[in-house]
């Protein structure tokens, strides 16, 4: 999983122009920005806080008011750099008004925003710090509040707590949020998560004023060393007490017989085959070894390789015995204990897991696993019992990210040992779509007649977006090199239709032949580079689609998971469209329903298979996790939620499964990449079904287990009540 860029990225780009300077005892400097292009990149140095969110960034559409702040490396920021921005924008391009006065601890302050048809102020205690004329056009009808998205948590020597949000429109809409006061934690537990992330619905028409109204305090983040450690010898926070929490070594022995209790209330249902596969239904297809799709009046089926029908409900990330580990480097202090690097205690270590020279992780759940299941078979009893948990919790087998053989698995390809022309390989190349095929065969060579293996992809979210500045760099490269030919000539034939001079004159090239348009220096426009864009990555996944199925044509191909709305335009959807069976993609919502996401799978009309989904407990903050962009309070209302969303995917007619992100939960200090003194690296979320002491979240799964059950049901019922 990746976390998506966000438009909130905005401030760290910004270029001043003239504007607005306020002298006084507040000292406070304010001025309004206008941005054009942004390259989409994540910086690890920026810390951001969003007061009010809701804004769609490549469309220049809607607003946000945040703090926002920079730091190298590990440095702490600090508020003699924080900036208060409210961003605006008008369907052509933002603005930002930006102040930034002296700060103090330990003090409210109010902060209003009034976003106006033909102009914006921003005030501070009741001053108006900055103004900005313009229009404004709405952004997405979903607001964010009170939250620090996971790339923007630099580290700080200050926490923002906000206590209040108050919306209200011209047309009377008005929304009123009052925040936990969370003043009761333990300050080494508050560290961890001090916001309580919101997100509600907040549609605003076109051509209506929006004010803002939000209430914070800012109050001093202690040395880290001052309230060391923060991490007992099982993974768990210090700070942090809850009923279910492990506290002596001897309770991992006791949890073994008390599961087997459990697990003898739900056995694994004889309704469904090996692969998922529903044994009820009322029909059934030729058994052909392996998964494929069928479709019954409009709905798509996967069809298990006995040749049953079935809706898939997976889980990603089977066993996760030794990942995902926690950074240690620079910050061993903040651990109470960390295990011998020898013996069989040796498994728990790793080092630079990310490609970057970082230093030592460690696996904590690892270590937990060896003190249940004894130091000899401690990882094979482990794959055991999570490959016999799932199945009684009536999961049709694995997902993404590795399985035990034996149980359904999505395996991700990788393109490792293929030289990149720019982010992706040249497959204009002949040599290089040599090396693709080889390095993909010894992947899949080996399970080509596996049937549990249900669909290959190759992979991951963003990581096979083909961006336009991609497509800047491969114009950049030697005039030989096979993508820089191929677009050039695409342009010249399909752009520019063979007229040399109108071609030389948009790319800013001086050419009076075809020529030298190969040899020159091409500067083509927007609407050009969007072109090749597309026209290389529909070549990319064409060659990837057609390499894998001549190495393995039994087997499903799926894509590369694409994540919605992380990407450079929904144009991206239909191009990996064209070269996959079934589409495999990522979504976290609370509503599988969402307009635009049903306009662009009913225009492809293709069978899609939902690779990641996850609304992960926060606990309110006590236990120590972050708070996700979609997350349920409780393990109960996660259950809730998993219901609904797996309901509803199973009554999509174009949804074949859904899988659940993921096993474990990961390490409450994350799981990187970094080093230093930092409390958290990385996401630390409670995506699992499983803790870190490897004890079952009940009031979740027994949820899950009645809709896994039941998903086949209700798919066959909407089937059967849809028109032919």
């Amino acid at each position: 999983m990746r976390m998506p860029w966000n438009a909130a990225l905005a401030g760290r780009f910004v270029s001043p122009v003239p504007g607005l300077r306020l002298s006084g005892a507040a000292r406070i400097v304010a001025m309004t920005v206008v941005v054009g292009s942004l390259h989409r990149a994540l910086y690890a140095g920026d810390n951001r806080f969003r007061f009010a969110a809701a804004e769609q960034w490549g469309e220049k559409r809607g607003f946000y008011l945040n703090l926002e702040n920079k730091t190298e490396g590990n440095v702490p920021c600090t508020p003699a750099t924080l900036r208060l921005i409210l961003g605006v924008a008008d369907g052509r391009q933002w603005r930002f008004l930006i102040a930034q006065p002296q700060w103090q601890f330990d003090r409210d302050y109010t902060v209003r925003a009034a976003i106006l048809s033909d102009r914006a102020e921003l005030w501070l205690d009741g001053r108006r710090v900055a103004e900005s004329a313009g229009g404004f056009v709405p952004g997405q009808p979903r607001l964010s509040a009170c939250e620090v998205p996971s790339w923007g948590n630099a580290p700080a020597n200050y926490m923002i707590v906000q206590k209040e949000l108050h919306l209200r429109t011209g047309t009377g809409k008005k929304r009123d949020e009052v925040f936990p006061d969370r003043a009761s934690l333990p300050m080494g537990l508050l560290m961890f998560q001090p916001q309580t992330a919101r997100r509600f619905d907040w549609d605003v028409t076109e051509g209506d004023s929006v004010w803002v109204q939000v209430r914070f305090r800012l109050i001093r983040r202690p040395a880290l060393k001052e309230l060391a450690p923060f991490i007992d010898k099982f993974g768990q926070c210090r700070y942090a007490d809850w009923p279910g929490k492990v506290d002596a070594e001897g309770e991992f022995r006791t949890d073994i017989s008390s599961e087997e209790t459990q697990l003898a209330h739900m056995p694994p249902s004889k309704d469904f085959d090996p692969y998922g596969g529903w044994k009820r239904a009322p029909w059934r297809e030729r058994p052909s070894g392996f998964f494929h799709v069928v479709r019954r009046k409009r709905f798509w089926w996967l069809v298990s390789p006995l040749g049953y029908p079935c809706f898939y409900v997976g889980m990603n990330s089977i066993p996760s015995s030794t990942w995902p580990q926690t950074p240690v480097s620079g910050r061993r202090f903040i651990f109470e204990w960390l295990p011998p690097k020898t013996g069989v205690w040796k498994a728990a270590w790793g080092r630079n897991h990310w490609g970057r020279n970082d230093g030592d992780y460690v696996c904590f759940q690892a270590c937990n696993l060896i003190r249940k299941y004894g130091e000899d078979e401690w990882q094979e009893r482990a794959t055991v019992q999570g490959v016999r948990r799932v199945r009684c919790w009536g999961f049709s087998g694995g997902g993404k990210w590795g399985a035990p053989n034996g149980i359904v698995s999505t395996p991700v390809l990788s393109l490792a040992g293929v030289p990149k022309l720019a982010r992706h390989p040249d497959v204009f190349d002949p040599a290089i779509r040599k090396r693709i095929r080889e390095v993909l065969a010894r992947q899949i060579t080996a399970r080509k007649s596996d049937p549990f293996v249900l669909g290959w992809s190759i992979g991951n979210e963003y990581d096979e977006i083909i961006s336009r500045q991609e497509i800047r760099d491969m114009l950049a490269q030697p005039r030989l090199t096979p993508a820089r030919r191929a677009m050039v000539d695409y342009a010249f034939e399909q752009i520019y239709r063979r007229d040399v001079s109108v071609m030389a004159r948009g790319w800013q090239m001086k050419a009076n032949e075809r020529s030298s348009l190969y040899v020159l220096s091409p500067k083509p426009p927007e609407k050009d580079v969007e072109k090749l864009r597309r026209f290389f990555a529909d070549r990319y996944y064409e060659t990837l689609y057609k390499t894998v199925k001549s190495i393995d044509p039994k087997h499903l191909y799926l894509g590369f998971w694409i994540a919605f709305d992380w990407w450079e335009n929904e144009e991206d959807w239909r191009l990996i469209a064209r070269h996959c069976d079934v589409i495999g993609h990522d979504r976290y919502t609370l509503e599988y329903v969402a307009p635009r996401f049903r306009r662009l799978v009913k225009e492809t009309d293709k069978p899609i298979l939902w690779g990641e989904f996850s609304v992960p407990p926060n606990y309110d903050g006590r236990r120590g996790f972050g708070q996700y962009n979609v997350s349920a309070e409780s393990e109960a209302q996660a259950g809730r939620y998993y219901t609904r969303l797996v309901r509803q995917a199973a009554r999509d007619p174009w949804c074949v499964g859904a899988m659940w992100f993921q096993y474990r939960d990961q390490p409450l200090t994350g799981r990187g990449p970094g080093h230093g003194e930092r409390l958290v690296f990385g996401e630390h979320f409670a995506f699992g079904v499983v803790t870190v002491t490897d004890r079952p979240k009940w009031p979740l799964v027994r949820l899950m287990r009645q809709a896994n059950l039941a998903a086949a049901v209700w798919r066959s019922a909407a089937t059967a009540a849809s028109v032919p």
